[in-house]
């Protein structure tokens, strides 16, 4: 229990309210029948008016009145007592007289003389951080000493003695600082936890906490860049090499640079102080867009280089229409990106190529909505519903669904279409990605995979009806 605590009060700078709280505490400590008691709450008096002070705003024009109170504090002779506390003392014990020799020893001014030294609280807190658990009967047995040979200032000075201590030491863990406030009562997720532990030493052990976290973040990084899987060692071995530019074979790995994007966002998030010490040139390579293998793209080339043959094997032979399309998949998903950025240094080539695939893109979304709708218009007149049955209505409102959620709502308008475009056709990975590739997604691409080739293959023939 700390000064505050004994005195029944708040933190305050007002003097008055403390001697209040203080003649108060006396009706029940009194120094005749509780003289233990009343020992404390003269301590916790005496600690509580000189940390006023230091509570108080710091105003120069009541610098006399200040001066002046605490030289009265200062005063512990009987007959000023009488004076400068009319209603502590004096008002609980009527015609109570001190006598000087009693006077002396009631006063109790404070004493800080050592019961440990600073050696033995360094070598306690090395051996709390080095050893944990098997210490902390050493930290109890010097609590105990403190507790019954110091006074309540030793006894608050220890608490903040340790703090510090623990707080100089590397390897300082938020385990071990929990099982030392719960075993001394620091209580550090309350509010009055700053009366025993100060918000500044708090602030200076969670610092060494964070710093342990930190250098042991970075141990298993470099431990996982030897010991890892393959792509983490193959990532981690760039970000933590010491190499002056990226090699070619990293772009040629299928998804190391998101792996090394990945990592370096990791730290972004726990240790962002762990992004300096990695290597310069491979945070600048993973930060620029380039051109890279990658799983989604390898999976697309084979999903779609696996659907056009099959579409392509009931068309009319002799037309383009089969290979043009299969042109535009490639342009869209891989070539569309790296020519944008081949020409961010000549910005009028650049707003020429957005132009036009902006309208090719136009284009092929107009030819895939109004073919879905043909076929289907054509199907329903084969069954005698015409264009009134619901079915086409239902297929327009499932394409502006589709159109709706491939629609970019944050880039440029002449790029939305483009990117709609390349966001159909990576539905595939898109969906795989979606379900967390569990075990489930895979039968659903093979149903989805069906779909396409029978789509694809229908639109091919429509296209080529309309060709020749």
């Amino acid at each position: 229990m700390n000064s505050w605590q004994i005195l029944g009060i708040e933190p305050t700078g007002d003097e008055a309210l403390i001697r209040r709280a203080y003649a108060r505490q006396l009706k029940t400590c009194r120094p005749d029948s509780d003289p233990d008691g009343y020992q404390r709450l003269r301590e916790a008096f005496e600690w509580a008016k000189s940390s006023a002070s230091a509570l108080q705003p710091d105003e120069t024009d009541d610098a006399p009145e200040r001066a002046l109170a605490v030289e009265k504090d200062a005063v512990h002779r009987p007959e000023d007592i009488a004076a400068a506390e009319p209603d502590a003392e004096a008002s609980i014990f009527p015609g109570y007289v001190a006598e000087p020799g009693l006077e002396a020893v009631a006063a109790f001014p404070p004493s800080l003389a050592p019961i440990y030294t600073p050696e033995e609280m360094q070598a306690l807190a090395a051996e709390l951080v080095n050893e944990g658990n098997g210490k902390l009967t050493a930290l109890d047995a010097l609590f105990q000493r403190v507790s019954h040979e110091g006074n309540l200032m030793q006894q608050q000075q220890f608490h903040q003695d340790l703090a510090a201590a623990l707080a100089e030491q590397p390897g300082l863990s938020e385990w071990l600082v929990e099982k030392i406030s719960d075993a001394l009562q620091w209580e550090l997720d309350q509010y009055s936890s700053g009366y025993l532990v100060p918000e500044a030493l708090q602030e200076a052990l969670n610092a060494q906490i964070h710093a342990t976290g930190r250098e042991r973040a970075w141990h298993e990084m470099k431990n996982e860049s030897q010991h890892g899987d393959l792509s983490t060692r193959l990532a981690l071995g760039l970000l933590c090499g010491d190499r002056a530019a990226a090699p070619l074979w990293a772009r040629l790995v299928p998804g190391l640079i998101a792996k090394m994007a990945q990592q370096v966002n990791t730290l972004y998030v726990t240790f962002p102080e762990l992004v300096q010490r990695l290597n310069p040139a491979m945070l600048e390579f993973i930060s620029a867009r380039r051109c890279a293998l990658s799983w989604q793209g390898l999976f697309l080339l084979a999903f779609w280089g696996a659907i056009f043959p099959l579409a392509l094997s009931g068309s009319p032979p002799g037309l383009p229409t089969g290979p043009i399309a299969f042109a535009l998949v490639v342009y869209f998903l891989y070539l569309s990106d790296a020519i944008l950025m081949g020409l961010r240094r000549r910005p009028w080539l650049m707003g020429i190529f957005i132009l036009l695939d902006c309208l090719v893109s136009v284009a092929l979304l107009a030819a895939l909505l109004v073919g879905v709708l043909v076929l289907t218009i054509s199907h329903s007149a084969a069954k005698g519903e015409g264009f009134s049955g619901m079915t086409p209505l239902f297929i327009v409102l499932i394409e502006w669904l589709i159109l709706w959620s491939v629609w970019s709502k944050q880039a440029p308008g002449l790029r939305r279409p483009g990117i709609a475009v390349a966001r159909l056709l990576s539905s595939p990975w898109r969906l795989l990605a979606t379900l967390e590739f569990s075990v489930v997604s895979y039968p659903l691409i093979a149903v989805y995979a069906i779909f396409c080739c029978l789509l694809l293959d229908a639109l091919l023939n429509l296209a080529a009806g309309l060709y020749g």
